[in-house]
């Protein structure tokens, strides 16, 4: 008899097995588990959190102690997103389009003019705004040997204002976008969940303090000792030169508070520049032809 060849052997079909009878009881469920597909259980996030992202800029013509402000500001916000240097020839309403590309609703820049003087815009860039210009004066970076707290990078902090923050309209205003700004969101990805630092903001003659604390547990708790405090930085003041009622502009919303001519240093030296030229041109005294 010829051989038969591998391909006709594969091609034939081998008779189909019967399938063993199954327990009585059992065969509807193992039907229903065969015929309906396999439902996984719900996958649930840790944690949920309040989506809200803050941009921080600056401009250009910055010095090394601006850029060590802002870079300590940065670390204070795990939730803050850092984007390149702004032109200031460019109108302040392309900082909105810049956090509306980021998904940010909030805006910290840092506007340097002539190297010596910093002012600092803060606006709620998701809704109509507002947003507030401010002077930044007496700036310590956390770099400076006289602070010697520390604390974990990206750390909650708690964050405390002075109740004399009620006290007028703007003043709660202020409390209020601040507080949105430097409040790191629960549940954070890049944050984490200790709460070893204080951030407090205090409103002394018009100008709000900010100061930055590390919270230190007692050394021995059977005495019963209390936590301590030791400043961390940076430190530096706010001087409110406007507020606007839209983000990065727009119509002015509090007459009352200064104007930024009369508080600016750079302003106040030229000022004295002049009163004392003035002195000395009516001082001279010609002399006869």
């Amino acid at each position: 008899q010829p051989k038969k060849s591998c391909t006709s052997m594969a091609k034939a079909k081998k008779p189909a097995r019967a399938a063993p009878p199954a327990a009585e009881g059992k065969a509807p469920a193992a039907a229903a588990s065969s015929a309906e597909p396999s439902a996984y259980p719900a996958v649930l996030r840790r944690s949920t959190h309040t989506r809200k992202k803050v941009l921080v800029l600056c401009s250009r013509g910055v010095t090394t102690t601006f850029i060590e402000l802002m870079e300590d500001v940065l670390k204070l916000l795990p939730h803050a997103k850092k984007d390149p240097k702004f032109d200031k020839r460019e109108a302040l309403s392309s900082i909105n389009e810049i956090a509306d590309l980021g998904g940010c609703r909030f805006a910290v820049y840092f506007e340097a003019r002539k190297m010596r003087d910093l002012f600092l815009w803060a606006a709620a860039v998701g809704g109509e705004g507002p947003s507030v210009k401010f002077l930044v004066q007496q700036v310590k970076p956390s770099s400076d040997l006289r602070l010697t707290g520390n604390c974990l990078l990206g750390s909650r902090p708690v964050v405390s204002f002075d109740p004399s923050f009620a006290g007028s309209a703007h003043g709660a205003l202020l409390k209020e976008l601040l507080g949105q700004i430097f409040s790191t969101p629960k549940g954070h990805p890049r944050s984490k969940p200790f709460h070893d630092h204080v951030l407090h903001f205090s409103l002394l003659g018009g100008k709000i303090v900010v100061r930055h604390y590390q919270v230190l547990p007692p050394l021995d708790a059977a005495k019963g000792s209390e936590d301590s405090l030791v400043e961390i930085g940076p430190r530096f003041s706010l001087l409110p030169v406007k507020i606007f009622g839209r983000s990065s502009g727009g119509e002015a919303r509090s007459a009352r508070l200064r104007e930024m001519t009369r508080d600016c240093p750079r302003e106040r030296d030229c000022r004295g520049l002049v009163w004392r030229r003035d002195a000395l041109r009516q001082r001279e005294v010609r002399l006869p032809q």
